[in-house]
C-alpha cells in the first residue's frame, strides 16, 4: 500500500484534538513530520528567561519550523521578592500546600526561587526588546500575537506546562494585579517586525501613560482587542495616542476599566480617525450623545456594539433618531439595553431593530420614570 502523501498527512494533523495530535505524531517519523506545523501553529510564551531558552530549543527541532506558527499568546506577570526564606515562606503568594514536604525540599525550592530571581532581575528595558525580539524573529508567519497577564480574567492558575513547572519548582505565583504595560512597552519598538501580523490582542490591565508608541505606525495590524483599558481623568490622550499607532484598522473591540470616578471613565471618541473601521465593540464608558454619534457618523462602521454605555447628556432616542436616517447605517446591537421592565435582551433588541429600521416606528423604549433624559446601555 503506498504511504499518504505529506500534504494529506498534514491537513489531518491540523484537524485533531492535541491529545490525538500527540499520538498521532508517534505513529512514526513521517507522522511526526506532518504533524509538527499543526503542533506549533497556537504556541504560548512565558515571558521569562528560562521560558525563552526553552523556544531557543524548541527552534532547533528537527521535525520542522516554528514558521508553522500563526498564534502567540506571551504570558506576563510579577513575582514577588523575598530576601529570606523565612519571608519566602510567609508570603501571601507562597503555595502553602508545598511546606508540608520536607526541609531539604523547600531549602532546593528557595535555592531555585533565588537563582530564578537573580536572573530576572538582569533584565533591563533594552535586552528585554532584543528578547522580544528574538522571539518574534522565530515567528515570520505570525497572524495573532496576545499578550496577557497570567492570571488575567482567570479564576484558576493558568493551565499551561512552563507556569507550571516554574510554580512547582520555586513554590510561588506571580502577583494577582493583572498590568501588561510594562511587557507592551518592550513589545512595541519590535511589533513592526513581524510583516504578516493582523491580530493583537492585550489581555489585561493596560495603562496607556506608560506606552510611547510615538512615531511607529503598525499598518498591517487589522484587528485590535483591549481587555481592560485604564480609563479615567486625563488619560484620554494617552489612550488615542495609543490607537493612533493602529490607523488601519477594520476591527476595533475595547473595554474601560475606571480610575478615580466611574463618570470619569472615558474613551477618545472625539479624537479617534479610523478610517478602515468597519466593526467596532464598546465596552464600558461614558461618553455625550454628541461625540458618540460622532463617531459613529465618522467611521465606515458595518456593526457597532455597545455595552455599558452610558451618556452624559443628550438622549438614547435623539443618537438612535440620528443614527436611523445614515447612509448607509450600520447595524447596532446593544447588549443588556433594560429601559424598560418589561423588556428581555433579545425583545429589547428586537425593538431597537425594528426602530432603525423603520422611519415610521415611535421610539419603542422609555425609562423607569418616563422622563430621565439618559439611561444605560449596561449588562
Amino acid at each position: 500500500m503506498e504511504p499518504l502523501p505529506l500534504e494529506l498527512l498534514g491537513a489531518i494533523a491540523l484537524e485533531l484534538p492535541i491529545a490525538d495530535l500527540r499520538r498521532f505524531r508517534l505513529l512514526g517519523r513521517r507522522y511526526a513530520d506532518a504533524g509538527f506545523p499543526a503542533l506549533v501553529r497556537e504556541l504560548s510564551f512565558l515571558n521569562t528567561l528560562d521560558a525563552a531558552d526553552a523556544l531557543q530549543t524548541l527552534s532547533r527541532s528537527p521535525y520542522g519550523s516554528l514558521g508553522a506558527a500563526r498564534h502567540l499568546t506571551i504570558y506576563d506577570g510579577a513575582w514577588p521578592l523575598a530576601t529570606s526564606q523565612e519571608e519566602w515562606a510567609r508570603h501571601f503568594l507562597f503555595l502553602s500546600s508545598r511546606i508540608k514536604r520536607n526541609p531539604a525540599a523547600a531549602q532546593l525550592a528557595y535555592r531555585r526561587y533565588e537563582q530564578f530571581l537573580r536572573r530576572e532581575a538582569s533584565r533591563t528595558f533594552d535586552t528585554d526588546v532584543q528578547l522580544f525580539h528574538t522571539v518574534l524573529a522565530h515567528f515570520p508567519s505570525l497572524r495573532k500575537l496576545t499578550l496577557s497577564h497570567i492570571h488575567s480574567w482567570r479564576m484558576e492558575y493558568l493551565d499551561y506546562a512552563h507556569f507550571r513547572n516554574l510554580t512547582n519548582s520555586i513554590w510561588v505565583i506571580p502577583f494577582f494585579e493583572s498590568f501588561v504595560a510594562n511587557a507592551m512597552s518592550r513589545l512595541l519598538p519590535v511589533l513592526g517586525t513581524c510583516l504578516r501580523l493582523q491580530r493583537l490582542n492585550v489581555e489585561g490591565l493596560l495603562d496607556t501613560r506608560d506606552l510611547e508608541p510615538g512615531r511607529h505606525r503598525y499598518n498591517t495590524i487589522r484587528h485590535l482587542c483591549l481587555n481592560a483599558v485604564l480609563a479615567g481623568e486625563g488619560l484620554e490622550d494617552s489612550i488615542a495616542n495609543f490607537l493612533g499607532a493602529f490607523p488601519r484598522l477594520t476591527t476595533l473591540a475595547i473595554r474601560t476599566f475606571p480610575r478615580g470616578s466611574i463618570s470619569d471613565q472615558r474613551l477618545p471618541l472625539q479624537q479617534m480617525r479610523l478610517p478602515d473601521l468597519q466593526f467596532c465593540d464598546i465596552v464600558g464608558t461614558w461618553v455625550p450623545e454628541n461625540e458618540l454619534f460622532g463617531f459613529t457618523e465618522r467611521h465606515p462602521l458595518k456593526r457597532l456594539t455597545l455595552k455599558q454605555v452610558t451618556l452624559t447628556t443628550g438622549s438614547w432616542k435623539s443618537f438612535f433618531s440620528q443614527v436611523r436616517k445614515l447612509k448607509p447605517r450600520p447595524d447596532i446591537v446593544c447588549e443588556g439595553i433594560l429601559p424598560r421592565r418589561d423588556s428581555d435582551d433579545v425583545k429589547s433588541q428586537r425593538l431597537l431593530d425594528w426602530f432603525l429600521t423603520d422611519t415610521e416606528c415611535p421610539w419603542p423604549f422609555s425609562d423607569a420614570n418616563d422622563d430621565s433624559p439618559t439611561f444605560s446601555l449596561s449588562h
